[in-house]
């Protein structure tokens, strides 16, 4: 019987929380440093797992065990260790959090060295397997006239006042890069490809706390975004307007999450179950992943460039 290949992962807050449940309950193995042994005993809903690690001395010893690796660390540092990543010959597959990098230019030139060192990857970019958004490609095949997403909460940056890089756009952080950036991976999938209009707003030029947003694509209606990362009440709608018809609401809930929320949490992050199949997607082809990742940074480049400062 043949072992089960060995991640390791690169991160000890949602590396740990989300992606170390949801490879395990996947099948594979994982190797971690032993510096994240605490951090694995210390949550409840993780300790479970302490018997099937394989805990090594050092990151760089789990990494030479290792078949694939999750990179779940900042932007600006998951960019500067996949060149390192790309050039170790043992790792075949990568799985990296969104964004890839701080900009789309930077993410581009990244995927680029992957795909030159033969490297298999996928992109954190969960929305597509969520319940409403096969909603959502349902509405849009009945060809309506417009649909609106809308999307209001109060971010954990600004409700403790904190100055970290979730906060800014230029590692990554704001509105548009590192909320934004789920919803315009999911319009690229769908076929939207031209930036109408774009705009964001924020506490300084350095933030984007809204963003605002018309897309458009070859036989689709007009695709509005709205993100509020201030707003004081949690909120997530999509809204289709059809022909002679008044706007309907097909999905209304408190986030993008919720509808894969428990009702009885045991402090197991609701994600878990959507990074599992995103690590399942390794069985699918590689070329339609190649292309759905030209088609996001190609998508997102264009609404950097459209975007104006209100």
């Amino acid at each position: 019987m043949l072992e089960a290949p060995v991640f390791t992962i690169l991160g000890s807050g949602f590396g740990m929380y989300g992606y170390l449940p949801a490879l395990i309950e996947c099948g594979m193995r994982v190797a971690l440093p032993e510096r994240y042994r605490t951090v694995v005993a210390e949550r409840s809903e993780l300790s479970q797992y302490m018997p099937q690690i394989i805990w090594c001395e050092s990151m760089d010893g789990a990494l030479e065990q290792a078949y694939g690796a999750v990179v779940a660390l900042r932007p600006a540092d998951q960019a500067a260790w996949i060149p390192r990543l790309a050039r170790m010959p043992n790792l075949r597959d990568l799985i990296l959090e969104k964004p890839v990098a701080p900009s789309p230019q930077m993410a581009a030139e990244l995927l680029e060295v992957l795909d030159r060192f033969g490297k298999r990857y996928r992109v954190g970019y969960t929305f597509r397997f969520l319940p409403w958004a096969k909603l959502l490609r349902s509405a849009l095949a009945e060809r309506p006239e417009r649909v609106s997403v809308n999307w209001s909460f109060l971010a954990h940056h600004y409700r403790a006042n904190l100055q970290n890089w979730k906060r800014f756009d230029v590692s990554g952080g704001g509105a548009l890069r590192f909320y934004g950036i789920h919803l315009i991976a999911l319009l690229a999938e769908l076929g939207y490809g031209d930036v109408l209009t774009s705009a964001a707003w924020g506490p300084s030029d350095a933030e984007t706390a809204e963003w605002e947003a018309t897309f458009g694509g070859e036989a689709l209606c007009p695709f509005g975004l709205k993100i509020d990362t201030r707003a004081s009440e949690p909120s997530f709608t999509i809204t289709v307007r059809r022909r002679d018809r008044e706007d309907e609401c097909i999905v209304e809930q408190s986030d993008p999450f919720s509808s894969i929320r428990p009702s009885i949490s045991n402090g197991r992050d609701p994600r878990v179950d959507v990074l599992g199949r995103l690590c399942h997607s390794f069985d699918e082809a590689d070329m339609p992943n190649a292309k759905r990742q030209q088609a996001i940074i190609g998508l997102w480049a264009g609404v950097e460039k459209k975007s104006e400062r209100r």
